[in-house]
């Protein structure tokens, strides 16, 4: 798991880049969407958002697989790429500032920080070595399932929502209003000191005054709850998982989801 980890850290880092162009070109959204990512498995590629400039669309992605930033146009042709290994973000944003204008674009802001903090990770300022093809292969195999998770618990409960990933914790999540009472996210997150291991999570909120009785949960067949001062919800260990595909997944939000609806 280290080097899992330490791929999954290396991306997030990677990933503020993607969001600072985000923040700077597309039109801001109250929460905050607007600076999310996705992750294309066909692809391989962390792409932002479309922006609109003049007559034409822009998207800026983070190709893994290539191992380059890249600016592609409506038609997924490759206008400029910025390889990765051997440099710092600082120059490689510097490189990517510079063409802005090429594409019609202001570069005054874009370099600023973020309005949020990520981890303070110590390979931070250094120069960024070629990702380990292993370690990559299992992130993505990792995200790719955590894509089908989303949509499996959009698809069971029929409510519209969009699959992305958020910058600032990197997970994959999605967040939909299933009824006038209740808001629920669910997702794929990195690995911290609540689960140790990457998981999946499941959390609802109450709306309209409505309170989330959690003084009567109950042990999942699948997964557990964490009822904390922080955080309230069930989750689910990557490796849970891992040992039987989908069976589990589809258990666990086929029964946290009863509850919350409930």
């Amino acid at each position: 798991m280290p080097a899992y980890t330490k791929i999954d850290q290396l991306i997030h880092q990677l990933s503020q880049t993607v969001a600072k162009v985000n923040r700077t070109f597309v039109p801001k959204k109250a929460d905050d969407s607007h600076t999310n990512l996705f992750f294309d498995p066909i692809s391989h590629r962390l792409y932002g958002r479309w922006i609109h400039v003049e007559n034409k669309s822009l998207i800026f992605s983070l190709n893994l697989k290539a191992f380059q930033y890249e600016w592609l146009n409506d038609q997924h042709h490759v206008l400029h790429a910025f390889l990765i290994d051997g440099l710092t973000i600082t120059d490689l944003e510097r490189s990517i500032e510079a063409i802005l204008p090429l594409l019609g674009l202001q570069p005054s802001g874009f370099r600023d920080d973020l309005h949020f903090k990520i981890p303070d990770y110590s390979f931070r300022q250094e120069a960024i070595s070629h990702l380990p093809r292993a370690a990559l292969t299992q992130w993505e195999r990792n995200r790719t399932l955590a894509n089908q998770a989303c949509h499996l618990m959009v698809d069971h409960l029929q409510v519209p929502a969009e699959v992305r990933i958020w910058p600032h914790h990197f997970d994959t999540g999605v967040y939909l209003e299933a009824n006038p009472y209740v808001g629920l996210g669910f997702g794929f997150a990195m690995e911290d000191s609540m689960v140790g291991q990457p998981y999946f999570y499941y959390s609802g909120y109450g709306l309209n005054d409505h309170t989330i009785p959690y003084h009567q949960i109950k042990d999942l067949e699948v997964g557990k709850w964490i009822v904390e001062d922080h955080w309230k919800g069930a989750v689910l260990p990557l490796s849970d998982v891992a040992e039987e595909g989908l069976r589990k997944m589809n258990a666990f939000i086929r029964e946290v989801s009863h509850w919350y609806l409930r």
